[in-house]
């Protein structure tokens, strides 16, 4: 967690910097009401770049550092504050969705095992932070950013009730509040969609990695199968208008652009429909979630078919600096 130092002297201990100019960070203002922000009291204080000494403020114990550079899509801002508490009520409690999300989270960390200090790009409610945590795994660590501050707050209530080391931040993933060479591990799911610019987006997690760091990018994945649907769904109040839908060689573009691909997966058959997402569709009405770990299982063999692997509703990919 942030801790507080005098504003004279020491940069913060997270390792956050200005997203303009990257700069250190330093605290401003009172110090009882910089600590009072910091710990995630009512009270509110700012940081202040030592550079170009933009203040940022700290509300409820997450900085806002978004940049002068920074260039969002205020709509699809609007739409993430909007379905947060569906995802932290409905996705992350109906049992076999948890069981669903949290399949492919492991699957994530079998590709890149958790270590030192590790950044969730696009944080969300804090399920993937959580779901680390809960493993024990050698994390010096959890760092998250998100741009909508609905979803912070809840991945701030998750994260702050397991007392490891934290920073959670409100950021523009094309304008990453981070120096170059800060992270082993950054994990993007279900990102890139979502950016006005991936490529922005996909070098930015370059900039930040430590030589040798690896990336895991989760995307959704553009088939005859999953076209239909998707586009069924983008006319929900879940989607803004500039919601992407990637073909696999198109991520696979983008990363290769920032990073050297190690491995590809595809993932999400049977199971991700039917299971991953009561707060669109509920399934589970139809009794679906008896057949949870059966449809994951089968799942996991048909990402191992040749030809039909490629038909996976999603898309990951390891990728190392």
């Amino acid at each position: 967690m942030l801790q507080p130092q005098t504003p004279t002297s020491r940069p913060l201990s997270a390792p956050l910097c200005c997203p303009d100019c990257h700069a250190r960070l330093l605290p401003s203002g009172d110090d009882q009401a910089q600590a009072d922000a910091i710990e995630g009291n009512e009270a509110r204080a700012s940081i202040v770049c030592s550079a170009c000494s933009r203040a940022f403020a700290v509300d409820g114990g997450i900085p806002r550092l978004i940049g002068k550079t920074s260039q969002l899509n205020a709509s699809e801002v609007a739409t993430q504050d909007h379905v947060a508490d569906q995802y932290d009520q409905v996705r992350y409690k109906r049992a076999s969705s948890i069981k669903y999300h949290e399949d492919t989270m492991q699957q994530l960390i079998e590709l890149a095992a958790p270590r030192g200090t590790i950044l969730d790009d696009g944080c969300g409610t804090g399920a993937f932070l959580e779901f680390v945590r809960r493993r024990a795994l050698p994390v010096e660590r959890y760092v998250g950013i998100d741009v909508s501050g609905g979803m912070l707050a809840h991945a701030k209530r998750r994260l702050d009730a397991t007392g490891d080391d934290h920073v959670l931040a409100r950021a523009d993933a094309c304008r990453l509040p981070f120096a170059a060479n800060t992270f082993d591990i950054v994990y993007a799911r279900a990102l890139l969609h979502h950016l006005p610019e991936p490529a922005l987006g996909l070098g930015e997690i370059a900039r930040v990695l430590k030589p040798g760091g690896l990336a895991v990018v989760l995307d959704p994945n553009k088939t005859l199968v999953s076209t239909l649907p998707r586009y069924l769904a983008r006319r929900t109040d879940h989607f803004d208008a500039d919601h992407k839908n990637f073909r696999a060689e198109e991520i696979q573009r983008l990363v290769s652009q920032a990073l050297n691909i190690d491995e590809t997966r595809f993932f999400g058959y049977l199971a991700y429909p039917l299971l991953g997402f009561p707060d669109l569709i509920d399934f589970d009405r139809l009794g679906i979630g008896r057949l949870t770990d059966p449809l994951l299982a089968l799942d996991r063999k048909l990402g191992t078919v040749p030809g039909l692997r490629r038909m996976g509703w999603g898309v990951m990919i390891r990728a190392h600096k």
